[in-house]
């Protein structure tokens, strides 16, 4: 046992140093692989792939199956040697000689001596280890074949169509599905490195038997408020395993489509999360673990945003509505199943729990708030809720949209569900500012959920004649959005001039789209800024009428605090060679909306000018932001931040100067070439505003 091992160990530190091992042959080290490998599966009858073969008297498939762990360690290092080699042979990362010597090695074992039948084998054992270690070294060598010899291994091929066609153990199908998965993965991921065609011929093969085990695996009963799916497993803790593993899966063949999408090839499996989506829908309130039904409408929204398989690193798709004969049909089905399990009170039964405080937590820290809720879940839940609302009106309009309760209804309901969710709004808040509450931690998604209340205000204004303050009422205003996202950056064109050169965002969409809605109702905008100053002013009149001088004392503190932690609070401005210190009264830039200064209140408070991510005219051939500056915004610049206000409001003041200033410097970068893309129809915009100050 110690010689294998020493052989075993000197062939993975060879491989490791991309050389070929001394002391023995390939053929020897082959054969000592198989034989360690061949003592684990040693009392497995040779039917052990039968439908028929009592598995009671398997050791690798009996619950108490304890195999010798010196021979468990040994074939644990056989496995991690072999997906090694697959790897490296795959990459063409070896030298000729020992990349050789290695092909030797692999085709002995699986040519020669059937070592893949003992490998699937082992991968559908119940010691979760080898099982991992196995279908690792399985996908491994598939890849290698499919690769390097453009043939898909057929025991692989027909293990996987055995497990998915029919009602395995819980140890087969996560095996199958997550080997499936990790094979379809390093196609997607490097297309151009495989024959063309492979991807096709792939899902092709198992486009049946994915249909069929999606049928197995998902909730059978019938979407309502108050029933729970039931699954066919008494461990939720294995179930929830495999409906990971099928949620990947998913997500891959989904992202597959996207690929393919240039093609008349359309497969059943890779339409399914979208055709078939009521059914996931069921699973987040079916009796699983909170991280699966996480999962699920995580997937959901990555589908949504046409994203999916973004994170597994497979680059963009097409676009959802430029893809197949099927795609717009499908995302359409999509969003009316969200649609009516939000009109039938799903949201109700959407779990929302606290956030775990350490990694894979399921409890709460000493002293930890009970109010921290789960973020990622809110923003998740939004998104598919918005985005399908979206989506629905852009192709079929109002009318598409149940018309039981319209788009000011769903609003409703997702305005509810976030406020006994933990999104609670204090006293005179504003309730569109749920939008920062719940995406203030994630950019790309607070612009996607921006842009798409966007375009439901739009339509719905236009076809229902809608009021500004109705759309408060649900947290609809784009004005407000707009204005709480100013608010949230300090007013710093900086960071406005970092999300259009992004491309990790839709910023310049939606960013294009509320200029020409903000062009349109310039009054609007100012109204609201009015209010929303207002609303500050009110909460600080609300505490200073509060009793004492200590509470006083205690609010200045306060709005000490929040003064100086907010970006840009306070600054210092330089002017005909004086210095004019100007103090910022909006709040800090945290999630919950919170006190401003009223006009004349404050004391000014000398502090370094403000921070910005980026500084664009620091080089020495820029000129200077001033010299670009309209001559009556000059003056305007040195007391936009002050306290002393016009008939204007100081929002309102604010975010003109911030749209100035970013067109200065957009108009600098656009003169240099050195903006990403032509800024034309922007600029337009950013003056035709600018001219209505």
């Amino acid at each position: 046992m110690n010689e294998q091992f020493h052989v075993l160990n000197d062939a993975y530190r060879s491989l490791l140093s991309r050389t070929s091992p001394s002391k023995m042959s390939s053929h020897e080290l082959a054969s000592s692989m198989f034989t360690c490998v061949s003592e684990l599966t040693l009392d497995a009858s040779d039917g052990s792939h039968s439908q028929h073969q009592d598995q009671s008297r398997d050791p690798l498939t009996s619950s108490n199956y304890s195999p010798n762990p010196n021979g468990t360690e040994l074939a644990c290092l056989v496995l991690t040697l072999v997906e090694k080699i697959s790897s490296k042979l795959t990459s063409q990362q070896l030298s000729q000689e020992t990349s050789l010597y290695f092909k030797d090695v692999s085709t002995v074992l699986f040519h020669y001596m059937d070592f893949m039948s003992k490998l699937v084998h082992l991968a559908c054992c119940k010691d979760r280890l080898l099982s991992h270690l196995a279908a690792k070294s399985v996908s491994s060598y598939v890849i290698f074949e499919l690769r390097c010899f453009n043939t898909v291994n057929q025991i692989w091929e027909w293990k996987c169509l055995q497990v998915l066609q029919n009602r395995c153990s819980c140890n087969e199908l996560d095996a199958c599905t997550w080997s499936l998965t990790t094979v379809l993965k390093a196609v997607l991921k490097e297309t151009s490195e495989y024959k063309p065609g492979t991807l096709e011929k792939l899902l092709a093969t198992f486009d049946t038997a994915l249909t069929a085990a999606y049928s197995q695996l998902v909730p059978v009963e019938s979407l309502g408020h108050g029933n729970s799916a039931s699954y066919p497993s008494s461990n939720t803790a294995d179930w929830a395993t495999t409906l990971t593993n099928l949620l990947d899966l998913l997500e891959v063949l989904t992202a597959a489509r996207f690929k393919l999408s240039t093609t008349s090839v359309c497969f059943t499996s890779s339409r399914l999360s979208l055709i078939q989506a009521s059914a996931l829908l069921r699973i987040v309130h079916s009796h699983v673990h909170y991280f699966v039904k996480k999962q699920v409408l995580l997937l959901l929204k990555r589908i949504l945003l046409q994203k999916a398989g973004e994170d597994m690193g497979f680059g963009e798709g097409s676009s959802l509505t430029h893809g197949d004969d099927h795609m717009t049909s499908d995302i359409l089905t999509l969003a009316d199943d969200v649609l009516q399990a939000v009109h039938t009170d799903w949201l109700q039964c959407v779990p929302v729990e606290s956030v775990a405080f350490f990694f894979g937590g399921t409890e709460q820290l000493c002293g930890g708030s009970s109010d921290a809720f789960d973020h990622v879940m809110l923003r998740a839940v939004s998104l598919v809720v918005l985005k399908s609302l979206e989506y629905k009106i852009q192709s079929a309009g109002e009318k598409g949209v149940c018309n039981t309760i319209g788009i000011h209804g769903y609003l409703s309901a997702l305005l509810l569900f976030l406020s006994q969710r933990g999104v609670q709004l204090k006293q005179g808040s504003h309730s569109c500012c749920w939008v920062s509450l719940v995406f203030g931690e994630q950019d790309d998604d607070m612009m996607e959920a921006a842009k798409a209340l966007l375009l439901l205000y739009l339509h719905h204004r236009v076809s229902s004649d809608l009021e500004a303050d109705a759309a408060c009422v649900v947290g609809g205003n784009p004005h407000c959005h707009f204005l709480f996202l100013l608010r949230s950056i300090s007013f710093d064109h900086s960071i406005l001039l970092d999300f259009l050169i992004s491309t990790e965002t839709c910023f310049l969409e939606y960013f294009v789209r509320y200029l020409k809605h903000l062009r349109d109702d310039w009054e609007g905008f100012r109204t609201v800024c009015q209010k929303i100053d207002g609303s500050d002013r009110c909460k600080l009149s609300w505490k200073i009428s509060q009793k004492d001088d200590q509470l006083l004392d205690n609010l200045r503190e306060e709005l000490q605090q929040s003064l100086c932690v907010s970006r840009g609070s306070v600054s210092t401005s330089s002017h005909s060679g004086g210095s004019v210190t100007n103090v910022d009264p909006e709040p800090a830039p945290c999630l919950q909306p919170s006190l401003c200064l009223p006009s004349g209140s404050a004391t000014a408070l000398a502090s370094t000018p403000p921070l910005r991510l980026v500084d664009y005219g620091s080089s020495e051939e820029s000129e200077t932001e001033d010299g670009d500056l309209p001559s009556g915004l000059k003056q305007d610049r040195l007391h936009s931040d002050s306290v002393v206000h016009t008939h204007n409001s100081h929002s309102f003041d604010r975010t003109v100067m911030c749209l100035t200033e970013l067109r200065v410097v957009v108009t600098r970068l656009q003169r240099r070439s050195l903006f990403p893309y032509n800024a034309t129809s922007l600029l337009k915009l950013l003056t035709q505003i600018e001219a209505k100050k």
